[in-house]
């Protein structure tokens, strides 16, 4: 019995995702072969091509150019050694994540939205044997910004079809489960970047799970263009494809237009991606007007209700939320039995084979019921440690397993969990706690609101007032005392948002994330 079975009697913010599917067993690795062998003919990746039309790749080609990859890094690297791409999506970078696999070392994606400093910080920190480049935003050479300060060989990207088609013999050592596989880099919106090491076993876990789940099968086509520096591109699409032997589009960028086209002539079966992309989908003109879709996966911010039931509506699939993070990507997620309410205000029940518990900040003892603390998860998916970190690593991970996700959210009897915003997003006015994203939920509610996000705002006595951002629809006129009738129907006073502005799009991550520190900055002048 787990420690979350003993508590669920007690009323205590803790819970037990159960056995139930049995994790695969062994390395990715072992996985990445064993499809390979079982499944050769059947297409691993589908290719877009310029002129139209998409070149597949069979899982037999996919794993033979893998091993030859390895084969030749084996001779360059040792293992554990880490060799980063720095590109935006590309068929070699499928390669080469997966040789890195074969050959026990680690990789790490480079976010293509980062600064000269960034990018320094990131090669400075986890010291790479190799680096590949390619092109970044706005056809940026990236193999140029990276040579001024690369200690290490850089090779254009795009020789990696030639290193694959050089032919190696022989086996290569299975690295195990717990060999260190993925290094993924936080968004560091709160400073400087940490870099994430995952195990085999976490990344396998974490790529399995969602379809074990809701239902993947070998015959699933997924379509999504989140960034494989992104868990949701590197574990959740690569892996999460390779879990089923099914295949997914390699799509080099996230482009509406060549969504939807794909949507009519690839006859996708899984979709996905962040809230501000499906708000583009759904607008599009040429939407298919019938859909192929069985499940649409959301997630990386609070997903406004409006997304979802728009998607289902639409598309005729099933949303599924799901709340991870760079540390540990698979901590809750939806079932197709949960409600459209429930979607719609949770982030779903404890994952398989994890325990989240709400903990008191200062404590970390479990809450009652219903109370706000921070989201704690004890997972196969957790990270190892910050690499180069180990003061963070300490400060992260508790002795007892538990990784602390310096996210706010309450629990109910259920077990389901409300996502309340990120720790340092917390407005304290007049020493009431404000929970951003329940403010949010209640202005995209409003039907002229397009998209919200509230923020603290300096305040001489209070300490901070609440700050809102939103964008509206097409032609709609601000009319701020109205959205704040509509928020006090729904939320205690204190909470309304006092102040305003209007922008035509929100600041943006490269995953799609509000950053919520330039939004802080819009009230730093009077309107």
């Amino acid at each position: 019995m787990s420690s979350a079975d003993a508590l669920t009697d007690t009323g205590l913010s803790i819970r037990y995702g159960g056995d139930e599917p049995p994790i695969p067993e062994g390395s990715l690795a072992a996985m990445l072969r064993r499809q390979g062998e079982k499944f050769g003919e059947r297409p691993a990746l589908l290719v877009p091509q310029e002129g139209g039309g998409v070149a597949p790749v069979s899982y037999a080609e996919m794993v033979a150019q893998a091993e030859s990859v390895a084969h030749w890094l084996r001779g360059l690297c040792e293992p554990g050694s880490r060799v980063a791409i720095w590109s935006r999506n590309a068929l070699e970078s499928v390669v080469v994540q997966h040789a890195c696999t074969l050959a026990g070392m680690v990789v790490a994606h480079f976010n293509t939205g980062w600064s000269q400093a960034e990018v320094r910080h990131a090669c400075e920190l986890i010291e790479p044997s190799l680096g590949f480049t390619g092109q970044g935003f706005r056809d940026a050479d990236l193999g140029e910004r990276l040579a001024p300060f690369a200690t290490f060989p850089v090779l254009p990207l795009n020789d990696v079809a030639a290193i694959a088609e050089t032919s190696r013999t022989g086996d290569l050592p299975d690295p195990g489960p717990d060999a260190p596989c993925l290094i993924q880099f936080t968004s560091g919106t709160t400073g400087k970047s940490k870099g994430a090491l995952l195990s085999q076993r976490c990344v396998l876990y974490g790529g399995w799970l969602r379809p074990a789940v809701y239902g993947g099968n070998e015959h699933d086509v997924w379509l999504n263009a989140v960034p494989y520096h992104h868990i949701g591109g590197s574990i959740a699409i690569m892996v999460g494809a390779l879990a089923t032997a099914s295949a997914f589009v390699v799509l080099e960028r996230y482009d509406r237009d060549q969504t939807v086209r794909l949507m009519r002539e690839l006859r996708p079966t899984r979709m996905g991606g962040v809230p501000t992309m499906w708000h583009d989908i759904l607008s599009s003109p040429n939407l298919p007007s019938e859909s192929t879709v069985r499940l649409v996966t959301l997630g990386g911010a609070t997903v406004p209700p409006s997304i979802v039931r728009a998607v289902q509506e639409k598309t005729g699939a099933t949303c599924a939320i799901g709340y991870g993070q760079s540390e540990s990507g698979a901590v809750t997620n939806t079932t197709f039995d949960d409600s459209i309410d429930t979607l719609c205000e949770t982030i779903g029940r404890p994952s398989p084979h994890t325990e989240v518990m709400i903990a008191h900040p200062e404590t970390g003892e479990p809450l009652p019921l219903g109370e706000v603390g921070e989201i704690l998860a004890r997972s196969p998916g957790n990270m190892t440690e910050y690499w180069g970190n180990p003061e963070a690593t300490a400060e992260t991970i508790r002795p007892d397993g538990f990784l602390r996700t310096g996210d706010l959210g309450s629990m109910d009897e259920q077990g389901y969990v409300r996502f309340a915003g990120r720790s340092r997003e917390v407005i304290i006015r007049g020493g009431e706690n404000i929970y951003p994203a329940e403010v949010e939920d209640a202005l995209l509610s409003h039907p002229t609101v397009g998209q919200a996000a509230v923020v603290k705002v300096p305040h001489e006595r209070l300490g901070h007032e609440v700050g809102a951002v939103v964008t509206l629809a097409g032609g709609v006129e601000a009319d701020f005392p109205a959205l704040e009738a509509h928020v006090a129907e729904q939320v205690a006073h204190f909470k309304v948002p006092r102040h305003w502005r209007v922008v035509e799009e929100m600041p943006l991550t490269v995953s799609g994330k509000i950053r919520k520190v330039e939004l802080e900055k819009l009230f730093e002048e009077p309107a």
